[in-house]
């Protein structure tokens, strides 16, 4: 990681007040949301040193973290409070997520990729967020039976306001969503009534808003706030077992001692040893995504790594591993 603790927080206060205040954010609640959340660890360990910079970032898969100060507008146009119910549309790697959960009493996450959503959760719940529910799930469809939320924001641009975030949403509550299919505008609908009033605030690029196939609203939660009832992820999806071996500059790059982190925040069990060859070998299980997501993180290792050659074999699952350890 570049940059110790009070680097990046240092870095952090500077951006909230060079880019988020000097641009015209006054929201203190926003403010302190801003300089509490610890953005870096949303960006993977490669784009630390990028983490505060006046820019949207690469997540993987196609996505993007948002751009800090559009974060902190979107947050301060949804005008939420404690007493709010809030529905997020397109987590990502639940940077937003936390932002809001630093403010609203209670967040609903809809994340449509996998991947995305177990990077997500693995962070949420390592920053131990308690007020937070996330689902891999159409966004598009909502969160109907925890409806209505007096705050949805929506982190990727529709032609117009799907029609099902509208139903959910509560009187008096506010949906902020980029319109536009070209040039996009943050659009702040809020609800009087059976009356939506729409106003254009601010031109943005986000992301295309993509519905799933099919009439269902298809969710399953990932994340329940870290509850304990929360069913372990081998009880409740799919499980995979994979061996794989990393080739490279990967010994003497703590590569193993990053690998063994990765992995036990994303709930995996396995183990990671270096080889006589020069290689690094490890052995992952646990739900499918977030095997999936190890692996993505394998590709690219710890800063100091050069990773040449990734594979990857499945293996039968091992009922005798526990934890995630060195070897």
């Amino acid at each position: 990681m570049t940059g110790d603790a009070s680097d990046l927080a240092v870095r952090r206060l500077r951006m909230v007040e060079e880019q988020i205040v000097r641009r015209g954010v006054r929201d203190e609640n926003v403010l302190a949301a801003m300089r509490s959340v610890p953005r870096h660890l949303f960006v993977g360990e490669a784009a630390v040193a990028d983490a505060y910079a006046d820019t949207p970032l690469p997540i993987g898969f196609g996505q993007t973290i948002s751009q800090p100060y559009m974060v902190a507008l979107m947050t301060a146009l949804l005008a939420v409070d404690v007493r709010s119910r809030v529905l997020e549309v397109g987590a990502g790697c639940g940077y937003q997520t936390a932002v809001l959960a630093e403010m609203a009493g209670e967040v609903y996450a809809i994340e449509r990729l996998a991947p995305l959503a177990e990077r997500a959760r693995a962070t949420l719940a390592r920053l131990g967020y308690a007020n937070v529910r996330l689902a891999v799930g159409d966004g598009v469809a909502g969160w109907r039976d925890e409806a209505p939320f007096q705050g949805i924001l929506v982190a990727a641009a529709a032609a117009e306001v799907p029609p099902e975030l509208r139903a959910q949403l509560a009187d008096g509550g506010r949906l902020v969503i980029p319109l536009g299919r070209g040039e996009q505008v943050l659009t702040v609908v809020e609800r009087v009534g059976d009356r939506f009033e729409e106003r254009r605030d601010t031109r943005c690029r986000f992301v295309p808003l993509v519905r799933d196939a099919g009439p269902e609203e298809r969710r399953r939660v990932v994340y329940d706030g870290g509850r304990a009832e929360a069913p372990h992820p081998e009880e409740a999806f799919e499980v995979r077992s994979v061996e794989a071996q990393v080739s490279g500059v990967v010994q003497g790059v703590y590569y193993r001692a990053s690998a063994r982190r990765e992995g036990a925040a994303r709930g995996l069990r396995g183990w990671v040893r270096n080889e006589a060859d020069g290689s690094v070998r490890l052995r992952l299980q646990g739900e499918a995504a977030a095997v999936d997501a190890m692996l993505d993180w394998c590709r690219v290792g710890p800063p100091a790594a050069k990773v040449s050659r990734l594979t990857v074999r499945d293996v039968p699952a091992d009922d005798t591993l526990r934890g995630f350890e060195v070897r």
